[in-house]
């Protein structure tokens, strides 16, 4: 019984718009095409004031300029045309721009109110009814999909981000299994489009959380069957993960060199062994010759390049492979 209804809904609803989208295309593009500029320019300007009136908790979240407003409403009437243009571009798009909305944390409770303006002043400046109809359906359509996105890419590792404290990171990471903890902090996947907690957490400025994501991935762990380190899964996630924190957070960047340098607990003549994990910085998955110092050198920081990883690469480099090329095309007969 629950099957068939299922189906008879799915049937009902695409049999409602069945054949109807390249009419509404038409409709819709003749409607924003022929739309002046001062016309359009007060229907953005009308869809702010009645959205902060409806949605006071709104204007929390549009921070940004006049202008930048106006371009944000301007992109909405342009995607809900590009929504029957290019169908399956806007998905991927729609995903994309719904992870970002993760990030920023925006509340889904926000997008009734939004959408419901945007239809109400269009429908006072549009008398067609299929137009009208058209952007409907397209506006309903994107906020859906943005509303599944966001539903689907808030995880709690993205919740911890926002609220950037080391306490709330470990709680939220310690929720996922010892073999999964690493892809939790760096992939958040909704469709075909996917976002890293730990880059979002460096661009945005979540220092205090993107500093327990990497402590985390550098800690080793094990259990009857494997070990588990989160280093391989950093840097295949993040070939550039130094530029990015050279950029972004030179903070952090003592920390992740920290991180790729493992001491014996254990003393042996009084010495303990050191190995450092350095592949990643040397060489990138391509096989190709790494850009690390020349990231490192960019940021020109003294401090930064006497950290003993950065030595050991770079007398590895030297004496391995530069002596020999300097001296050659030093040298002559």
């Amino acid at each position: 019984v629950a099957w068939s209804w299922l189906w008879e809904n799915v049937e009902r609803l695409l049999m409602k718009t069945m054949g109807k989208p390249p009419t509404w295309e038409r409709a819709l593009a003749k409607f924003l095409g022929d739309m002046e500029e001062a016309v359009a320019y007060e229907i953005r300007k009308e869809v702010y004031a009645k959205f902060f009136i409806a949605a006071p908790a709104g204007q929390d979240f549009f921070k940004q300029s006049n202008t930048y407003l106006h371009l944000i409403a301007t992109k909405i009437l342009e995607m809900t045309l590009e929504l029957y243009r290019n169908p399956e571009k806007m998905v991927d798009d729609i995903s994309a721009l719904g992870l970002r909305h993760v990030g920023y944390a925006i509340p889904t409770e926000l997008f009734g109110p939004f959408v419901c303006t945007c239809l109400e002043v269009v429908t006072s400046r549009c008398k067609d009814e299929v137009s009208i109809e058209a952007f409907r359906w397209a506006l309903g359509l994107i906020s859906k999909s943005l509303v599944r996105t966001i539903m689907e890419g808030s995880t709690i590792v993205m919740k911890a981000i926002n609220d950037n404290k080391k306490k709330t990171m470990r709680k939220a990471i310690a929720c996922a299994p010892r073999g999964e903890r690493a892809a939790w902090m760096l992939t958040v996947q909704v469709g075909s489009q996917s976002i890293s907690p730990l880059a979002w957490a460096i661009e945005s400025g979540s220092l205090e959380a993107a500093s327990a994501i990497l402590q985390d991935l550098f800690t080793i762990r094990a259990d009857r069957d494997r070990y588990y380190y989160g280093g391989d899964e950093l840097f295949v996630r993040h070939p550039n993960i130094i530029k990015l924190l050279t950029n972004h957070a030179p903070l952090l960047l003592p920390q992740l060199l920290d991180g790729l340098v493992w001491r014996s607990r254990l003393t042996s003549n009084g010495k303990r062994r050191v190995n450092y994990f350095i592949k990643h910085l040397m060489v990138t998955p391509e096989g190709e010759f790494a850009k690390t110092l020349q990231w490192i050198e960019r940021s020109r920081d003294p401090k930064i390049v006497c950290h003993p990883v950065l030595v050991v690469i770079s007398d590895m480099v030297w004496s391995r492979i530069a002596c020999r090329s300097f001296l050659f095309r030093k040298s002559w007969l």
